[in-house]
């Protein structure tokens, strides 16, 4: 019986749910891996000794033991990976997993790196410079890179830090390529630059604006309505660019929002396309401009303000950036791993 004891390093238990059947194993002697569940005692604390958070119910001091038979200790339970687990072990839930300071460990660099291979009972401690724990601090001069404001990846400085907003500058180039997008962060871009891409030139900026400069790269097959695919042609001298628009005669459909509307090309001259459209049960008749033009330069802001901090922080993360209040802090933690749950 005690051989057979010995043998047995894993308890498998196999669960029932709803859309299927799955098991988990309570790991004895393997060590944590990425995707495993766990339970952690942990302690944090300053280069000083100062404990900032732990399972400790007490206030403590750094070297406090995990000793649960003195203190009031509540084990963190933690998903040991990236993402969002979508099986958890028995009686566990997605709020049953926890935080340190409102941070899940994957986004604790350092804790993470460090406990990959930690086995049950064990005890370490772990030293962390402000990159590997709460990131460095977002202040003003602070560079990024993110698409989320402009539709195209482009560099941004912090400029001024509110309380859930930033104001932030783009940081151009003088000769930096870009595609234009159809939106300028709120502001609408009339003209249809957007057309080509890689194909607008930052010319040249002072401390608030930047003049952008389009060059048609493609003047044949293009589509200016989306309607009308590839109906359209353009040319450009120094200044303008013109797109000429020669429909098919007939019956077309815009789809937009969530709504069809239904058409017919009448006509074509020279100068105008006549249409007539449905809506309901009358008909709208209406003409288009064939021919397009507008200035080859476009001058814009430089300066984005109030842009929710939430939406930029991941690509502040990723460059080892962070608003949490412990930002720039070196700090330790000591960690003791209580339990592995391994989901089969």
């Amino acid at each position: 019986m005690n051989e057979i004891t010995k043998g047995l390093i894993a308890l498998v238990v196999i669960l029932a749910i709803t859309g299927g059947i799955y098991g988990y194993e309570l790991m004895e002697k393997n060590v944590l891996k990425e995707g495993d569940f766990a339970e952690i005692y942990y302690i944090g604390y300053f280069e000083n000794g100062t404990v900032f958070a732990s399972s400790f119910s007490e206030n403590v001091s750094w070297d406090t033991p995990f000793d649960s038979s003195k203190y009031n200790l509540a084990p963190l339970k933690i998903y040991f990976g990236e993402g969002f687990p979508h099986k958890f072990p028995e009686g566990w839930t997605y709020g049953d997993l926890g935080t340190i300071e409102g941070l899940r460990i994957n986004e604790i660099p350092g804790l993470y790196e460090g406990m990959k291979g930690m086995k049950k009972g064990q005890e370490k401690i772990f030293v962390l410079q402000p990159e590997e724990a709460f990131g460095k601090p977002v202040e003003n001069g602070t560079t990024f890179v993110t698409s989320t404001i402009l539709g195209f990846n482009a560099t941004f400085e912090i400029i001024k830090i509110g309380g859930v907003t930033v104001d932030v500058r783009w940081v151009p180039e003088e000769g930096e390529v870009i595609t234009m997008p159809q939106y300028w962060q709120d502001i609408p871009i009339q003209q249809p630059y957007w057309v080509w891409k890689n194909a607008t030139k930052v010319i040249s900026f002072n401390e608030t604006h930047v003049v952008l400069e389009t060059t048609p790269n493609k003047l044949e097959g293009i589509t200016l309505y989306p309607w009308w695919e590839n109906a359209s042609t353009a040319g450009y001298n120094e200044t303008k660019i013109w797109i000429v628009t020669t429909p098919p005669l007939g019956n077309f459909t815009i789809s937009a929002f969530g709504y069809v509307i239904h058409g017919k090309v009448v006509n074509i001259t020279e100068d105008k396309i006549k249409i007539e459209y449905y809506v309901g049960n009358q008909t709208i008749n209406d003409e288009l401009n064939r021919t397009v033009t507008f200035d080859r330069q476009i001058e814009l802001p430089r300066v984005f303000k109030g842009i929710q901090k939430v939406y930029i922080e991941d690509d502040l993360k990723k460059m080892g950036y962070s608003f949490h209040e412990l930002a720039g802090k070196k700090v330790t933690f000591r960690v003791k791993l209580l339990k592995i749950y391994r989901i089969s």
